[in-house]
Formats: C-alpha cells, sequence, structure tokens
C-alpha cells in the first residue's frame, strides 16, 4: 500500500490545477489583461478614474455583508460598470449561485451592472432564469455576457448584450 501512495502525490497537483476558485482567478487574470490590451488602465483608487478600472471592489452584498467584484470599470461609453466574473468549465454549483449574484449586485450603488461567465458549466434553465429576471430590471443597466469576448466589445462599444 505505501508503494502507492506516490501515485497520489503524483495526482495531486493535476486536481488542484483544475480547482474551480484558480480557474476562476485565471479567468479575471485574462479579463483584466483585455482590458489593459483595450487602453484601460489599473487604478488603486476606490472609485476609478475615467478610462480605469480596479480589482476586487467592495460593495453590500444581499445580506448587508461585504462583498467584493471582481472588477468596477470606469467606461467613456457606460460610466461605471459593476463586474462579477465567473467561470464554470464543468457541471457544478455556479448556477444555484445565480440567485446571489442577481439580488446582491441590484444592491450595489452603480447603474451598469454585468454578470460575464466562461464555460458552459452551468445549466441551460438557470442561465434562462438570470436573463429573465436581468431583463425585467428598470432602474438599473444589468446586462449577462456568456463571454468575456462579448463583454469587451460591449465595454467598447461594438455590441449590444442578449
Amino acid at each position: 500500500m505505501e508503494s502507492q501512495l506516490p501515485l497520489f502525490e503524483e495526482i495531486s497537483p493535476s486536481i488542484s490545477a483544475k480547482n474551480p476558485i484558480e480557474s476562476n482567478r485565471r479567468f479575471c487574470k485574462e479579463i483584466e489583461e483585455t482590458l489593459l490590451l483595450l487602453g484601460y488602465e489599473e487604478s488603486k483608487s476606490e472609485s476609478p478614474e475615467l478610462n480605469s478600472f480596479n480589482k476586487r471592489n467592495a460593495y453590500e452584498d444581499m445580506y448587508g455583508s461585504k462583498r467584493q467584484s471582481s472588477f468596477l470599470v470606469n467606461s467613456n461609453q457606460h460610466g461605471l460598470v459593476r463586474v462579477e466574473a465567473h467561470r464554470q468549465e464543468t457541471s457544478g454549483s455556479v448556477d444555484q449561485k445565480f440567485p446571489f449574484f442577481f439580488e446582491s449586485l441590484m444592491k450595489a450603488p452603480e447603474s451598469n451592472l454585468v454578470i460575464v461567465f466562461d464555460g458552459k458549466g452551468y445549466k441551460e434553465e438557470a442561465y434562462d432564469w438570470l436573463l429573465t429576471e436581468t431583463a425585467k430590471v428598470q432602474d438599473k443597466t444589468f446586462l449577462v455576457f456568456p463571454t468575456k469576448e462579448e463583454f469587451c466589445d460591449w465595454l467598447i462599444n461594438k455590441t449590444n448584450a442578449k
């Protein structure tokens, strides 16, 4: 049995490489790099200057607790845009979090709210529910993008959200 233990140690790093938290961090890093390529600058200010963004900007979630969104972008075309970014490559629990993302973002002070996804690990019914709920919002612009490319195209005013 002891001779097999090293086999498990060899497997462990590849399992952790597929860790959803790490995968999501990589997705946020990809968005950050794309924002920089689009000419946005990273801001250290709590409220980013025009054509800049900051990461992990705090706001109050639906429970009254502090939460950090993935980005707060100050766009020349759209003003302040609060962004939640999530990657779900395989079936998992992200779709169970959709109501939390939705309700929490509705409490954010910004009038432009975005959820951007990567991967197809969510249930289609949950995604449809999210689209239906965001379409009902009247006092804010609440958009959902299935890819970072579509989000970035919207950010620079090339396309409309779905």
